[in-house]
């Protein structure tokens, strides 16, 4: 809300002569907006209303402001208010410090991370079928109307031919190849399914029984991007607003997660290492990792909530990854050592940091 137009801009934008002060257009839009235009901002406030002192004083003028809206009020007055509010609000948001986050607070922008990430990859699959079959169907109409202008009208001009390409600079399909157009049949390979055009937001069950080779690529970029959000970022903000080492978090849904990322980027989304998940058993060892819509659900109705606002106990067992790095030429010795013994490098990396701890250690 914080770039919302004055009122003397919205009419400039608007730029409708009809709506003088006092006409009826003016008095239906002054009562449309005010009834309107603050649902978004209801919603969010009645559902995730701020907890934080200092953001609950930044976004409170702007709830006062919508509060104050009055349907048959004037219209620039009002409206200039909420402007004003709103970017007041931005301002303070941006340049402000803001109390630090609690674990529901933390918890819930997990959940929605997760949501959003979902929302785009189930959007995109059905967008990308739904451009292939869009055009198959506008392409076998004019193929149609033209035959049947050739027999009636005795036409002798070809029927129209369809449109090969799809130019990722313009968003449409076009007769002649470029270095942005993939051309309909790569569309048709990678989604070989149809979803009816007329049918925008299909149910489960309306859903084709064989998902298309593309939903591989999307559930790849789904599961990857939520647990590089969840290992990257949420884990260290949760770990410090708990008070613990982010290696004390133990829960088998990221668990999983982590081995599905290992099978979409080292397996080329073949399963291995998710056959071994313990709460999103999806897939068994040699499986084409596409996700059905049901196991789509099972990511939101499995996330482990409570799990996250616990503080969890502190780990001092187990094995985790070394993130450093180490001179090439030294690494490299190494693979080649382990290599040729019959143990696992993880032994041998233990047996390594061992020794170093031992040798540079002090004494108290």
């Amino acid at each position: 809300m914080g770039t919302m137009p004055s009122a003397q801009q919205l009419r400039g934008q608007l730029n409708i002569p009809e709506l003088g002060p006092d006409t009826p257009m003016y008095r239906w839009l002054s009562s449309f907006l005010a009834q309107a235009s603050p649902l978004p901002f209801r919603d969010l406030w009645n559902t995730d209303r701020p907890r934080d002192p200092a953001l609950l004083a930044a976004l409170q003028p702007v709830d006062d402001a919508i509060t104050a809206l009055q349907p048959g009020g004037d219209l620039s007055s009002q409206w200039d208010r909420l402007t004003i509010a709103a970017r007041t609000a931005r301002s303070a948001l941006d340049t402000e410090p803001m109390g630090d986050p609690t674990v529901d607070e933390v918890v819930a922008d997990i959940f929605f991370a997760l949501k959003t990430t979902l929302l785009i990859a189930v959007v995109g699959q059905q967008g990308f079928v739904q451009i292939s079959t869009t055009e198959l169907v506008n392409s076998l109409k004019s193929a149609v109307t033209g035959a049947a202008a050739q027999v009636i009208l005795n036409s002798q001009s070809p029927p129209p031919m369809p449109q090969r390409y799809f130019d990722v600079a313009t968003n449409e399909f076009v007769a002649q190849m470029s270095a942005t157009t993939l051309s309909l049949a790569s569309f048709k390979y990678f989604a070989n399914r149809d979803v009816s055009p007329g049918k925008r937001n299909p149910d489960i069950a309306a859903l084709p029984k064989t998902l298309p080779a593309v939903a591989k690529q999307f559930a790849a970029q789904a599961i990857v991007n939520f647990y590089t959000d969840w290992e990257e970022k949420y884990r260290g903000v949760l770990a410090t607003v708990h008070g613990c080492d982010e290696r004390d978090f133990q829960i088998d849904y990221f668990g999983d997660l982590n081995r599905m990322r290992q099978d979409y980027v080292h397996r080329n989304g073949v399963s291995g290492q998710s056959d071994g998940c313990k709460v999103l058993e999806w897939f068994k060892s040699g499986d084409l990792m596409i996700p059905t819509p049901l196991n789509y659900c099972q990511l939101l109705t499995a996330f482990p909530d409570a799990e996250l606002r616990r503080k969890p106990a502190p780990r001092n067992e187990g094995r985790d990854r070394l993130n450093v790095r180490a001179d090439l030429k030294l690494i490299r010795e190494f693979d080649r050592i382990v290599g040729e013994s019959s143990g696992p490098k993880g032994a041998a990396l233990d047996e390594a940091l061992s020794d170093w701890i031992a040798k540079n250690q002090r004494t108290p």
